[in-house]
């Protein structure tokens, strides 16, 4: 449940500063620089809440900023060519990133008592 909870609340985070981010920046020249800021937050979330955080919050990230960001506003088409490579990096930067650089936890340690020192 503690795990659940954790994913929960690192998403919202992601999702949070995306969302930031997109009403904030969305009629400025760091429309394409949003999708790099937002994996570096994915990336810092995810090395502290897991891998399916980093994962569920580069989607979620990705889907905002496309919603609100790039034309056709309101839309989750993207008329841009370059958008759409931002946003593809997004996605597959932040979900392999956050393979590689979160760190494993393994399950049956932690359900294991640990042998008596002498």
């Amino acid at each position: 449940m503690l795990r659940v909870l954790d994913t929960a609340i690192g998403t919202l985070l992601c999702a949070s500063v995306a969302l930031i981010l997109a009403l904030v920046f969305n009629q400025t020249r760091l429309q394409l620089a949003l999708p790099l800021i937002c994996m570096t937050v994915v990336l810092a979330v995810a090395a502290r809440f897991g891998v399916a955080t980093g994962v569920l919050g580069s989607v979620v990230s990705a889907l905002l900023l496309a919603y609100f960001v790039y034309a056709p506003v309101h839309s989750l088409r993207i008329a841009s060519s370059d958008a759409r490579a931002n946003l593809s990096w997004l996605l597959l930067g932040g979900i392999s990133l956050s393979f590689l650089f979160t760190p494993r936890h393994d399950d049956n340690k932690e359900s294991q008592p640990s042998p008596p020192e002498d």
